[in-house]
């Protein structure tokens, strides 16, 4: 049996998310282990048998000095890394006591929206490719992580868009690098379970925390909206045009996916031929009024008015459209894959000298 390790030092809020928990697992058999450090034991002791071997996803609050003088969930997170299992963080007390964006290899629960269902969908999307390695062992000997993730998801063209996000890799956690040379020392032959889990753990996070993140081959709810060049409210009434196109792989149930291939030849059967746009923002838009006999509300961006759009600026998550003055391109700041992606100009000039944009 897998099973789920939650660490806080507040009772009450340990209680309150691990039931939630359970209840979203509908019945499915998971052991729900929980921690709550105590200022008389050895943390990382008390940690690694908690942990054990079958622990799929670790989720931790970020401040758990209540409990041991000094410990951060920062340091679970690099327990974790080290031992390549997931792990989630969250912080329930200053806003600032814990950055929004999260490294590859770290997973941030939200603080708006129901952080049980998150911690599910999180954990069910790491079993299902979990279990998709252990089943498929061929799996183990595909050329690339995006290989294996395309195989996984049913997807075999995507590959190419998958490898993409991929590019910097190797380079995105020391932990890894230092998981992966360990396991392959000249003298043992690494197990089985080793390298699934390790597999398990590049893959899954390549797809959560880059591909779904960073809108390009797959579309979250929100990124469907920007490229249809309409607000987030109206998106859920374009959902039945697009049913065909819903993505139902790992991590499905964070969101409302589609993929943007499918998408793309749904928008071409619709499009009025006598239909002419300066964006295909609006092109999108018009054609899905068309069909579905509706006006819908524009997005707010002030340059154009909601007239335009076509693309989503994942630091403001705001729609932005080509407009020289709306928005530019960057592939410092978002992986190559992700070609829905551009950064709004107002962000990108305040921020590109000190980041490097």
């Amino acid at each position: 049996m897998s099973a789920i390790l939650f660490i806080d030092d507040k009772p009450e809020q340990l209680s309150g998310l691990t039931e939630g928990v359970r209840s979203a697992l509908g019945g499915r058999e998971v052991e729900l282990r929980t921690w709550i450090p105590a200022k008389d034991e050895n943390p990382r002791r008390v940690f690694d048998e908690r942990l054990g071997t079958d622990t799929t996803l670790v989720v931790t609050d970020q401040d758990l000095t209540e409990g041991q003088t000094g410990l951060f969930g920062s340091t679970i997170v690099e327990w974790c890394q080290q031992s390549a299992v997931p792990v989630a963080d969250y912080s329930r007390g200053r806003v600032g006591d814990l950055k929004n964006e999260p490294d590859l290899f770290e997973i941030r629960v939200p603080r708006t929206g129901d952080a049980a269902s998150f911690v599910t969908g999180v954990y069910l999307g790491f079993m299902r490719i979990n279990d998709a390695i252990s089943v498929d062992k061929d799996l183990w000997s595909e050329r690339s992580p995006a290989a294996v993730l395309a195989r996984i998801v049913d997807a075999p063209r995507a590959e190419a868009d998958f490898a993409l996000y991929a590019v910097r890799l190797a380079a995105a956690s020391g932990a890894l690098t230092s998981r992966v040379i360990q396991a392959a020392q000249p003298d043992q032959e690494p197990s089985q379970q080793t390298k699934r889990a390790l597999l398990s753990y590049i893959v899954g996070h390549l797809l959560l925390n880059a591909v779904l993140r960073y809108p390009g081959p797959i579309l979250s709810l929100r990124s469907l909206g920007a490229y249809l060049a309409i607000t987030n409210a109206g998106a859920p009434k374009v959902l039945n045009l697009f049913e065909s196109a819903r993505y139902s792989g790992p991590f499905a149930e964070l969101d409302t996916f589609h993929w943007l291939s499918r998408v793309d030849e749904i928008l071409e059967s619709i499009i009025p031929r006598e239909v002419s746009t300066e964006t295909n923002g609006e092109l999108h838009r018009k054609a899905v009024e068309a069909s579905i006999g509706e006006v819908l509300e524009r997005h707010s961006c002030p340059r154009c008015n909601g007239q335009n759009g076509g693309f989503l600026c994942p630091f403001t998550r705001k729609t932005v459209c080509l407009r020289p003055d709306c928005s530019v391109g960057s592939n410092s700041w978002i992986p190559q894959g992700a070609r829905l992606c551009r950064i709004e100009r107002e962000f990108f000039d305040e921020w590109s000298p000190i980041l490097g944009l």
